[in-house]
């Protein structure tokens, strides 16, 4: 019994087959051309015999029917093989047209993609600037409300920025101080209830044992109000003489302190926001809060308010540059309650 061939194999022949037995041909396509050039060969073939029959007879009808089976056999079949070649040359014109036509729409798509994805990085990029141009009105917004009260002075302006500070929580709520200078006494700007909106300052000792307290009363003009510190500075016997006793000055101090402090508090990658917060006073170029004491100019360096009986930081901060150390830590302890051997003060 005969092995039947592999699927594949059969497959292959019945293609065969079906194609005619090798290589198909579109007859449709040449049945018109064929006929026509058949018909011409024929008929050329009839005037030729014509011509040739009648050459003896009339000479000159023999010519044109000579011309005829010439224009009949050659030119017709010549024309249509130069149709069908013009045809194909047309057709291939065509093909290059629509090529070249799909290649300059794919180069237009590019570079309408190219000129979008540019648009896109322009628009990203402005947007990009847009959000931090809006971030930095909202820092300058907040530093301005600082600055207002040292150009229009008084009760409602000073108020409202105090009231800013301690809701960014900048300031201590017992209130924050400034020192008058060259004495050893501080003014200590102290705000109630938002509610009730009560302003006063104390003049306090180093300790915060108070001498004085005023009240800034609505109503009460800048000038009348900090006259009142001026005779409480007076009978505390802290006056320095004409043209020195004004505390005014502690408002600048206490609200370009906050500036500085909002500018450093500003980006989280700074570091300052943890212990930069609930400050008491600014002196002598160190930050002092509620929980830290710090160098104005370094306040990576924290020292905390606990530790301060722990080891002699004047001598230690003193070899690191500090060469105003050993007032500052007097201070602090004075400040905070804490005896030079680590005890508090009764």
């Amino acid at each position: 019994m005969a092995e039947s061939p592999p699927a594949p194999e059969r497959r292959a022949r019945h293609l065969f087959r079906a194609s005619g037995g090798g290589i198909r041909i579109n007859r449709r396509r040449w049945i018109r051309p064929a006929a026509i050039i058949g018909g011409s060969s024929l008929a050329g073939l009839a005037l030729a015999s014509w011509s040739w029959t009648i050459q003896s007879v009339d000479t000159w009808w023999s010519n044109i029917f000579a011309n005829a089976a010439v224009v009949v056999m050659l030119l017709i079949p010549g024309e249509l093989i130069l149709g069908q070649v013009r045809r194909r040359v047309e057709a291939n014109e065509v093909r290059v047209d629509t090529a070249e036509t799909k290649a300059e729409t794919a180069r237009a798509t590019a570079d309408a993609a190219k000129q979008q994805a540019t648009q896109t990085a322009a628009s990203l990029e402005m947007i990009h600037q847009q959000l931090a141009d809006r971030q930095q009105v909202e820092l300058d917004e907040k530093v301005e409300q600082y600055r207002a009260p040292l150009t229009s002075l008084n009760r409602e302006s000073l108020l409202e920025a105090l009231r800013a500070a301690e809701a960014e929580g900048l300031i201590s709520t017992a209130g924050v101080r400034a020192p008058v200078w060259e004495t050893e006494v501080h003014y200590r700007y102290v705000i109630d209830d938002p509610k009730h909106g009560a302003l006063s300052v104390q003049l306090e000792e180093d300790d915060g044992t108070v001498i004085f307290v005023a009240e800034w009363r609505p109503g009460v003009g800048a000038d009348e109000f900090f006259q009142e510190l001026v005779a409480a500075v007076r009978t505390a016997g802290h006056d320095l003489g004409t043209g020195l006793n004004l505390p005014t000055e502690s408002v600048r101090q206490v609200l370009k302190m906050l500036e500085d402090v909002t500018v450093l508090r500003s980006q989280a990658l700074f570091g300052h926001r943890d212990h930069l917060t609930r400050i008491i006073e600014r002196i002598d170029g160190w930050y002092f809060t509620e929980g830290f004491i710090l160098p104005a100019e370094d306040i990576t360096y924290a020292i905390h308010v606990h530790r301060l009986d722990e080891m002699d930081w004047a001598s230690h901060l003193s070899q690191k540059g500090w060469f105003t150390a050993p007032w500052s830590i007097a201070f602090a302890r004075r400040l905070y309650g804490i005896s030079k051997d680590g005890d508090e003060d009764e």
